[in-house]
């Protein structure tokens, strides 16, 4: 294993890395459009992929005036700013888009010296996060790692043949995690649709005519075993519940009608940027959301409540315009989101519906865990190959068994 610098490796032109802060060229508000080209920030970075559908769109006039941090299919994508750290890859059919200032590419020009998929395991190890996290601590203000800092970095660099061995073991699992992920997509997007088709021979209802409940979470009071699941607004993004960023609170803390039930309604609650978002509780573990969620809990004597809860996830945007205060201290009142209408199937097929809607979330739900069982393997599988503690021929023997 070599030691290289990242300056080093700039200045010989094995590798370019180049941020996106573009002075005086930046786009301003006006540019920024429904339809154009994605402006990657760490917020659009998650689980080593980038949500091109989520990230701000910039016009045609902002994208030919911008010169930097213009980005590859292929390109390692490094958040630098706020949020530091995460590392994602852009795929080999990204469309054309433009790193913000929150975010740099990382692009080997020598395949021949470095790998461009073995950087992004590179990116990724014990030895790289150290580095980062005593830079990004250097300045006053919010967590920043600058370029000059980047290029300052170390990157351990095996011979060539072994970084590509290195990248071919964990690149099948993270082939297979993209083909879920895909997968995912198709099977969320066709139960939207499928719903969507559903309602036009339907009803509206108002949320307070058909819930049992619509009520903020509790108060946690957080134990590190033997309670129960806490959820917070973390765990609610693009829909779907993420279970990572939840805790444990006392069970002695919280009240009975409080604990969810499956297909409860997550409504994120407080704050600008969160405010609004909106998942379903599919799961059946004992659970419970935080006082900055909100609970909707639909009556099933009264509606289908699996038609009901795909019927609010389709207004997310007007429940995000429910907000009230300033800035940093937004609030959705409880009133108000019941008070909002959700297109619903006529009566008499609300349960066939309900019931194919449920099949697509569990398959969804299923390539989810999955994709889970194999970002963890890679994970433990990547600092002991890193370090030299297994070989990649024994890698090879794990990932043969699961992918």
């Amino acid at each position: 294993m070599t030691r290289k610098i990242v300056r080093d490796l700039v200045a010989q032109r094995v590798l370019l890395v180049e941020d996106g802060n573009h002075g005086e060229y930046r786009p301003r508000p006006d540019e920024f459009v429904d339809v154009g080209v994605p402006f990657i920030r760490a917020a659009d970075m998650s689980s080593g992929t980038i949500n091109f559908d989520s990230a701000g769109k910039i016009n045609t006039i902002a994208r030919n005036r911008i010169r930097k941090g213009i980005g590859n299919p292929g390109d390692v994508i490094l958040s630098h700013k706020g949020t530091v750290g995460r590392v994602a890859v852009a795929p080999m059919d990204s469309p054309n888009f433009v790193c913000s200032p929150q975010t740099t590419f990382w692009r080997s020009l020598d395949l021949s010296v470095l790998n461009q998929r073995f950087l992004r395991y590179a990116m990724l190890s014990p030895s790289f996060a150290r580095q980062l996290e005593v830079l990004k601590g250097q300045t006053d203000m919010a967590p920043y790692v600058s370029l000059t800092d980047q290029r300052s970095i170390e990157l351990e660099l095996p011979p060539i043949e072994v970084q590509r061995a290195v990248a071919k073991v964990l690149g099948a699992l993270d082939d297979k995690i993209a083909a879920n992920d895909k997968a995912f997509k198709i099977s969320r997007d066709l139960a939207h649709s499928n719903y969507v088709r559903a309602t036009r021979a339907g009803d509206r209802l108002t949320i307070r005519e058909v819930a049992q409940l619509v009520a903020r979470g509790v108060t946690p009071k957080y134990v590190e075993s033997d309670g129960v699941t806490i959820l917070n607004q973390k765990c609610v993004r693009n829909q779907w519940i993420n279970l990572n960023p939840s805790r444990m609170t006392k069970e002695s803390s919280i009240r009975s009608d409080k604990l969810l039930h499956r297909y409860d309604v997550l409504v994120n609650s407080t704050g600008a940027g969160t405010l609004g978002r909106v998942a379903r509780w599919t799961l059946d573990i004992r659970a419970t959301a935080d006082s900055h969620v909100t609970i909707v809990r639909f009556d099933p004597t009264l509606i289908d409540p699996v038609c009901a809860g795909f019927g609010l996830l389709q207004i997310e945007k007007e429940v995000e315009g429910l907000a009230e205060g300033s800035t940093g201290q937004t609030e959705l009142r409880r009133d108000l989101l019941a008070g909002l209408e959700i297109a619903v199937p006529d009566k008499a097929i609300q349960k066939s519906i309900g019931a194919e809607l449920t099949a697509l979330d569990e398959l969804a739900l299923g390539l989810q865990q999955e994709s889970d069982i194999l970002a963890a393997t890679r994970d433990e599988i990547l600092p002991l190959l890193m370090s030299g503690k297994i070989r990649v021929r024994e890698a090879e023997k794990v990932v043969e068994g699961i992918v």
